[in-house]
């Protein structure tokens, strides 16, 4: 009687122990039907559009016109010469990676590899990344994380690549700025490949730390994977060591937790 007792309340925890992982891995495999409802309603509006009278129209050229050279600044901004300095901090003068003029011992591209160890509520990873800019203003980031957890039915795993091209918009000496587009590819179950972009910026206010913070989103059929991240970096010459706070949300199933890692430059 015992035996069966046993046996009854265990079959629950069997049943509720699915690993948040399988959960992200169902979120994000999962697809919809796309309704063919929306051109009958698009097709409407378009014969109400078609009779906007002329005043009408030419303010509408006007907005968008503005709009487009207001987005082309705030995107592209100026391009004005920049160089590498061979590290952080090398010059008394200039505290980020990002010079005006070209000094003896400046670099006309930059690389820069690293790792990290992300400790979580439940679910770990690591990541490897290299970025590389072969010119001041533009740069390719390749980087993997390895997702893992260990829960009742065992263990449960999630891989997750992205290859993003950069451009970066602001290349100040102590303050750099950057956006990007790319793609994401989902390994294990799911085996989709997804529209990426992110959003970044480092700041180098005092010898020999800088702040970091950036954000990433990746479209993944139905769903999306989310990365928010806060860095705080010690610089010693061509290294750094940081240590902060990230925020994953994986086909919406939360992860945030602690990170530390190191990164090389090149």
């Amino acid at each position: 009687m015992k035996k069966w007792l046993f046996l009854f309340l265990l079959i629950p925890m069997f049943g509720f122990s699915q690993g948040k992982l399988d959960q992200a891995k169902q979120n994000l495999s999962s697809r919809s039907i796309s309704s063919n409802s929306s051109s009958s309603s698009s097709s409407s509006n378009n014969n109400t559009s078609n009779n906007a009278g002329f005043f009408e129209s030419v303010l509408a050229d006007v907005f968008v016109e503005l709009f487009l050279f207001i987005s082309y600044k705030a995107l592209l901004g100026d391009f004005e010469t920049r160089h590498f300095t061979p590290y952080p901090y090398y010059y008394t003068n200039v505290n980020g990676p990002y010079d005006y003029g070209l000094e003896p011992g400046d670099k006309r591209s930059f690389i820069n590899v690293g790792a990290n160890y992300f400790a979580g509520n439940a679910i770990h990873a690591v990541e490897a990344h290299v970025n590389y800019r072969f010119d001041p203003f533009l740069g390719l980031e390749l980087s993997h994380r390895h997702f893992f957890e260990s829960h009742l039915a065992g263990k449960d795993n999630l891989k997750v690549s992205s290859l993003m091209l950069n451009y970066y918009r602001i290349r100040e000496r102590s303050f750099s700025g950057w956006w990007g587009i790319g793609a994401t590819y989902v390994g294990n179950e799911v085996h989709t490949i997804g529209v990426a972009y992110q959003v970044g910026v480092e700041v180098y206010p005092i010898k020999p730390i800088s702040l970091q913070a950036s954000f990433k989103q990746s479209f993944i059929n139905e769903s999306n994977i989310n990365e928010l991240k806060f860095h705080l970096k010690y610089h010693r010459k061509k290294t750094a060591y940081y240590t902060g706070y990230q925020d994953y949300s994986l086909g919406g199933v939360k992860a945030t937790g602690l990170v530390l890692g190191v990164e090389l430059d090149f």
